[in-house]
C-alpha cells in the first residue's frame, strides 16, 4: 500500500498545477456566482428620491422601511437635487415627505401627506407608490389602535399609563414576533401551490455543483488507468488490480476532503456560512465513489467529460433550482429521491446515495476479482 501511495504521489507531483486548478475551481464559481448574483440583484433594485421637509420620527421610520424593501433604494436628497436626477433619468421618480407629516398621521388625516414626480420613463412608479402608500396605512393603523387603548385605558381608569410611542413599538414587536403578515394557505387539505421545496442558492449550493462536476473531471485517471499501455503491468504487481484502484480511490478522497475543509473556512469568512462536518463528510466521501463508479462505466475520457455536464446539469434541475417542484406533492419527493446532493442541500447526512455507493463499489470489486483471479 505504501508503494501505491508513493507512486500516486508522485504523479499528483507531476501534475500538481493543473490538480490544484481543477480542486480550487468549485470554491472560484461559488464566490464568482455569489458575487455576480449580489450585484445583478442590487442592479434591479429602483432608484428613488426621498425628500424630507421635516425630520420628524416618523418621517424616518417611513424612511426605513422603505429602504427595507429588496426592490427599491432610496437616496435622502435635498428637492432641487433629487427633480435634477430625475429629469437626467438617473431616479424613477421622487416622493416629497411635507412638513406637518407626523402630525397629519396622529391626526388621522392621510391627506396631502406626501407629493410625488416622475416621468416619461418612471416604469415602476404606480408600484413604489402603492408599496408607500400601504407603509402609510399600516402606520395610520398602528396610531389608530394606540389612540383607541388610550381612550380605552382612561375609562376603565387603569393604573398603566402607555404613550402613543411605546404602544406603536409593541404592535411591531408582535407583528414581528407573531409574523401576522404570512401565512400557510391550504385548500381542500393541499399544501400551499406557491410553495416551493427546493433550496435557495446559497455558495455551498453552488459549490455542491460545481464540486460533483469537477470531482469527475478529476477521476478520469481510472479510464487512464485502464489503457492497454498502462493495464500491462496489472498482472506483475503484488497487490491485485481492485485493491489498487481502491486505495487510489482513498487518496482522492483524503485530499479532497482537506479541500473541502478550507473551503468551509473560506465560506464562513466571506459569508458567515456554516455546515455540518460529518454532512460534509459523507457528502465528500459519497461523491468521490459516484465519480468512480461513474467513470468506470465509460472507456472515453472526451465522452466521460460530456456525460458529466449533462448529468450536471440534470442533477441541477431536479434539484428545483431552475424548475421548483413544491406544487408536485409525492413526485416532487421522489424526484428527489434521484437526487444524490438533495440531502446535502438541505443540511443533512448523504446517507442513502452513499449507501447505493458503497453496494456499487462492493459489486465492483467482486466483478473485478474475478476479472482478475
Amino acid at each position: 500500500m505504501k508503494e501505491i501511495i508513493y507512486t500516486r504521489s508522485l504523479l499528483l507531483k507531476k501534475q500538481w498545477l493543473s490538480l490544484s486548478c481543477w480542486i480550487l475551481l468549485p470554491i472560484l464559481i461559488a464566490i464568482g456566482f455569489v458575487s455576480t448574483a449580489e450585484t445583478v440583484q442590487d442592479d434591479f433594485r429602483v432608484p428613488i428620491g426621498m425628500v424630507l421637509e421635516e425630520e420628524s420620527e416618523s418621517a424616518f421610520a417611513l424612511l426605513e422601511e422603505i429602504n427595507d424593501s429588496s426592490l427599491v433604494s432610496a437616496f435622502q436628497l435635498s428637492e432641487r437635487e433629487a427633480i435634477r436626477k430625475l429629469e437626467q433619468h438617473e431616479l424613477d421618480s421622487v416622493f416629497i415627505i411635507r412638513q406637518g407629516y407626523q402630525d397629519n398621521l396622529q391626526s388621522g388625516n392621510r391627506r396631502n401627506l406626501l407629493e410625488s414626480y416622475y416621468s416619461d420613463r418612471s416604469f415602476a412608479y404606480n408600484p413604489v407608490k402603492e408599496m408607500i402608500v400601504s407603509i402609510i396605512q399600516q402606520e395610520t393603523g398602528r396610531i389608530k389602535a394606540a389612540n383607541t387603548v388610550i381612550n380605552l385605558e382612561t375609562q376603565l381608569s387603569s393604573d398603566q399609563h402607555w404613550t402613543i410611542e411605546e404602544i406603536i413599538a409593541k404592535s411591531r414587536e408582535i407583528q414581528k414576533e407573531e409574523d401576522l403578515l404570512h401565512n400557510q394557505f391550504r385548500y381542500h387539505g393541499d399544501s400551499d401551490l406557491t410553495d416551493n421545496s427546493g433550496v435557495q442558492w446559497n455558495p455551498w449550493m453552488v459549490w455542491a455543483f460545481a464540486s460533483l462536476l469537477v470531482t469527475i473531471f478529476i477521476f478520469d485517471w481510472v479510464i487512464k488507468e485502464r489503457k492497454a499501455s498502462v493495464a500491462v503491468r496489472f498482472p506483475f504487481m503484488k497487490i491485485k488490480y481492485p485493491t489498487y484502484m481502491l486505495v487510489n480511490v482513498l487518496v482522492y478522497i483524503l485530499l479532497l476532503l482537506i479541500i473541502d475543509l478550507v473551503t468551509a473556512g473560506i465560506f464562513y469568512l466571506l459569508y458567515q456560512e456554516t455546515i455540518n462536518i460529518l454532512s460534509l463528510v459523507s457528502f465528500r466521501i459519497m461523491v468521490c465513489l459516484f465519480a468512480f463508479l461513474f467513470v468506470s462505466m465509460i472507456r472515453n475520457a472526451y465522452f466521460s467529460y460530456v456525460a458529466a455536464i449533462i448529468w450536471t446539469l440534470v442533477v441541477i434541475v431536479i434539484s428545483g433550482t431552475v424548475l421548483p417542484f413544491g406544487g408536485l406533492g409525492n413526485i416532487g419527493g421522489w424526484i428527489n429521491l434521484f437526487n444524490p446532493l438533495y440531502r446535502f442541500l438541505t443540511g443533512e447526512w448523504t446517507i442513502g446515495w452513499l449507501g447505493f455507493c458503497i453496494i456499487g463499489m462492493v459489486i465492483w470489486y467482486v466483478r473485478e476479482e474475478r476479472k482478475y483471479a
